[in-house]
């Protein structure tokens, strides 16, 4: 069984310098600070948490993590691995939106 794989469609039927593809060009990086959003993560993550449960114990119930690392998130001491920032988008159709809505207004 084959994994699947990334394919790269190009349009080169329309050139940029056409009509209609003027718009500003903006990537990721002008748009988004990875190296800010990493260093504001677990203030952004304790907001989540403040915001969504209503003590570290449910955070920590939810989460099916220890009550220390559920205080530590809470605290904004550290924020969550990955494995449960999955489970938070998955589970929650609202974190999206919070998460931007968050990173709008600290902008």
């Amino acid at each position: 069984m084959s994994r699947p794989r990334l394919t790269l469609i190009v349009n080169n039927a329309v050139s940029c310098r056409d009509r209609g593809t003027e718009g500003a060009q903006e990537s990721w990086a002008n748009r988004l600070d990875p190296y800010a959003l990493k260093a504001n993560a677990a203030k952004l993550w304790s907001a989540y948490f403040r915001a969504r449960f209503n003590s570290p114990r449910d955070v920590a119930l939810f989460c099916d993590v220890s009550f220390q690392t559920a205080h530590n998130w809470w605290g904004a001491v550290t924020a969550p691995t990955s494995h449960t920032a999955l489970l938070v988008m998955l589970t929650d159709p609202d974190a999206t939106a919070f998460f931007q809505s968050e990173l709008k207004r600290a902008a």
